[in-house]
Formats: C-alpha cells, structure tokens, sequence
C-alpha cells in the first residue's frame, strides 16, 4: 500500500470516529495523532467516562476541522 493510500485511509478513520455517538476518548485515535488533539483541547472542558477524559463531538469536529483548514501542528509519522 503507497503512502497517500494509507494516509487517505488513516484521515477516513478519524472522519469515522467522529460519527460515533457518546463522545471520543483519546485512545480511540492511533498513537501519532494524539498529541495534536492534546495540544488542541488543552484547556477544555471534559467529561469522564469510565473514568476515562471523553471529547465532546462538537469539540472533535472542530480539530477535524483544524486539520482540514491548518494541518497538524506536529510532523506524523506513518505506521504501518
């Protein structure tokens, strides 16, 4: 599988886990995307579930939205 291929498919995966009802936890997303979403929701307000930081859809689909318009804020590197 080429690099766009994969990538195409990775950026699909989070546009999918936004669509999901009851909210995101972080570990939903790979590992290489994470930080980003950290650095975007620092000083944001959370919910817990299960005892777990959950992200608000609306609060989601403004990073996806961010990514969209600005890109990362950080260099991802591709695991296959």
């Amino acid at each position: 599988m080429n690099t766009l291929d994969l990538l195409s498919r990775r950026i699909q995966t989070l546009i999918e886990i936004g669509e999901r009802e009851g909210g995101i936890f972080l570990t939903d997303l790979r590992q290489e995307y994470r930080r980003d979403l950290k650095q975007f929701i620092v000083g944001e307000t959370l919910t817990v579930k299960n005892g777990k930081p959950v992200i608000g859809k609306k609060l989601y689909q403004s990073w996806l939205y961010k990514l969209k318009v600005k890109g990362f804020d950080y260099d991802i590197e591709l695991k296959r």
